[in-house]
């Protein structure tokens, strides 16, 4: 096997693992929210737990980054809501140093910084501002995906 059929059999590996994870963090997702719909908060963080390890894997395996870093934010900053209801807003320092710790492994620490900015504005807001902003998030979802099928 020649040096290019062994990159080209690698790639197809690195595809076929990255379309597992993707399917593997999609399902994760979903789940995780239609129990934050169900304010089932405890089953709803052990689903975005989950999601976010896949999420985190996804870097690693996936030959696209943005990619990777968009499921991961999604998740991270939904997950942020979920612990947020669990715990209250003080427990979202411990997840931005976690986020920010994985997170600087793949981008400079001035990206990290800016991405996990919302996250620290959430800290800031009340209950009813975070419900807010969660509902915002899943409407603009809503409309996009509308807009993709006309």
């Amino acid at each position: 096997m020649n040096a290019h059929q062994t990159h080209e059999t690698l790639v197809q590996a690195s595809r076929a693992q990255s379309k597992q994870l993707i399917h593997r963090w999609s399902f994760l997702l979903e789940q995780g929210r239609s129990e934050l719909h169900l304010k089932q908060w405890f089953i709803a963080s052990s689903y975005y737990q989950q999601a976010l390890q896949v999420a985190e894997a996804l870097f690693a395996a996936s030959l696209c980054r943005n990619c990777a870093l968009r499921c991961y934010m999604r998740t991270f900053v939904e997950f942020a809501y979920i612990t947020s209801r669990i715990h209250g807003p003080e427990s979202l320092e411990l997840l931005e140093q976690t986020g920010t710790l994985i997170l600087s492994r793949y981008l400079p620490m001035e990206s990290v910084d800016k991405l996990l900015k919302p996250i620290n504005n959430f800290k800031q807001q009340t209950d009813q501002e975070r419900e807010l902003w969660i509902n915002q998030l899943f409407v603009s979802d809503t409309f996009y995906l509308l807009i993709a099928r006309d």
